[in-house]
């Protein structure tokens, strides 16, 4: 646990941001209820699902796109193998191997931010899809290319695992791991972990089938959610274009409309929520407050210290949420308002993101091409840049602090547009405005705990 890169997460601890603690919480919570206002008065008819069709892209972009998802499966397969083998057999420290940087940078920081730019990519070179189809293609299964559709799931398959609940266990098993596990940056316990994690997937292949292991598979789950956000959308064919052989086709889209063509499962929502609560419980434990919590406590007693405080937020992050969507209900008479409106998580999702990894993306980031010339600490220098200096003087505080800020903001504001599209979607006019109420309680009550974290 030596390695500089897990201190510097960005949420927390800061002192020097562009306003003080109470001129940006005042801020963010009046651009929020200003913008519900603004909606209320001159949106009175859902978009959005019609701009979610897109304009599909022309051929030779298809083309060039199936060609860098070919490169970048075969890229990502052999940094997969690397990370694996460095983790199991390299120099057990943190410091010198690989493997901490590219899972916890390159992976959980990185790929989040890229299917937000260029859409449902890691379906695609994920190595854990490559898995699925060798193991299926053994079975004599279907296989999934790149952009075709979704095969179906059998219905002798567990329902719990048609329904996607087995996905929220490695998503935070993960988070439990970066969090805190005293010892999760260590390449031994990267390399063992990621290895049974590829066994388990396909395991699950081989029992229950390829399309059940990719709803169980807790990171493509994610990634694929989180890259409906993006201007890139993947249009499906319908029954009878199946029929005729034609499959999914690379769409052009305003941002933020993919997410809202499918409400989301129960089981989506929670998985957003563990990773927003987990995200908050970061900030948490960056504070003067938890570190009064948890002074004097080390290795297992300070894990079992860290395992109760995630879950506290967590859950606190998710009865915020359930009373909300449960008073939502009250008020227009309906259920599944929570599902209804998962969606509008995703924005706020990412925007935690953007501000919780900014400075570690940028600063710790560097590391990756350093570590990439020696990945297994052998003293290598594969690329030349074993060696190369990393300038942790990139970006200024101030820089981090306006990220952070409008990161947040922005996240929040893009929850309550899709909340209000889907809200004059599903009621009349009064109904829609009135239903909203509970949920813009919750999000500015988000941004301001957000923005506290900041300032540790």
């Amino acid at each position: 646990m030596t390695s500089r890169f897990l201190l510097a997460h960005g949420v927390g601890g800061r002192t020097d941001l562009p306003l003080s603690l109470w001129q940006a919480g005042w801020s963010a919570a009046v651009a929020l209820v200003l913008s519900f206002a603004a909606l209320g008065l001159l949106w009175h008819r859902p978009r959005l699902r019609n701009l979610s069709v897109g304009r599909p892209v022309v051929s030779w972009v298809a083309s060039l796109y199936a060609a860098g998802t070919a490169m970048l499966r075969l890229v990502v397969g052999v940094l997969a193998a690397v990370v694996v083998t460095a983790g199991l057999f390299g120099v057990d420290d943190v410091a010198a191997n690989f493997s901490p940087v590219a899972v916890y940078v390159a992976f959980w920081v990185a790929v989040p931010l890229l299917v937000v730019v260029v859409g449902p990519l890691w379906s695609s070179i994920s190595p854990w899809e490559m898995v699925v189809r060798q193991v299926d293609g053994r079975k004599g299964g279907g296989r999934r290319g790149p952009l075709d559709s979704p095969t179906e799931i059998s219905n002798w398959v567990p329902i719990w695992v048609q329904d996607g609940w087995l996905a929220v266990m490695p998503i935070s098993i993960f988070l439990w791991l970066e969090l805190v596990y005293h010892d999760g940056a260590r390449p031994r316990v990267l390399g063992w972990v990621a290895l049974g994690y590829t066994v388990l997937v396909a395991g699950m292949t081989a029992r229950w089938g390829a399309e059940a292991a990719r709803r169980s598979e807790g990171f493509g789950v994610l990634f694929d959610l989180l890259a409906r956000l993006s201007p890139v959308g993947r249009q499906l064919p319908s029954q009878d274009q199946i029929t005729q052989g034609q499959t999914a086709r690379l769409v052009l889209r305003v941002p933020l409309t993919g997410t809202a063509v499918d409400d989301l499962r129960p089981s989506e929502v929670t998985l957003l929520l563990v990773v927003l609560g987990s995200t908050a419980f970061d900030g948490v434990s960056r504070t003067r407050f938890w570190s009064d919590v948890s002074a004097g406590h080390v290795g297992w007693s300070a894990t079992a210290v860290g395992t109760l405080g995630l879950l506290w937020v967590v859950g606190v992050v998710s009865v915020a949420w359930h009373l909300a969507a449960r008073m939502g209900e009250r008020l227009t008479g309906q259920p599944g308002f929570s599902a209804r409106f998962g969606h509008s998580l995703l924005p706020i999702v990412i925007g935690y993101h953007v501000a919780h990894y900014f400075s570690l993306l940028v600063l710790e980031g560097q590391l990756f091409s350093v570590r990439i010339s020696d990945p297994y600490g052998q003293g290598w220098n594969l690329f030349g840049t074993a060696d190369s200096p990393v300038n942790w003087t990139r970006v200024s505080p101030s820089t981090v602090g306006w990220v952070q800020l409008v990161a947040i903001v922005c996240g929040h504001l893009g929850g309550v547009f899709l909340a209000h599209d889907r809200s004059i979607e599903t009621w009349r006019p009064a109904v829609a405005l009135r239903s909203q109420y509970p949920l813009l309680v919750v999000m500015v009550v988000y941004t301001v705990f957000g923005l506290v974290l900041m300032t540790g």
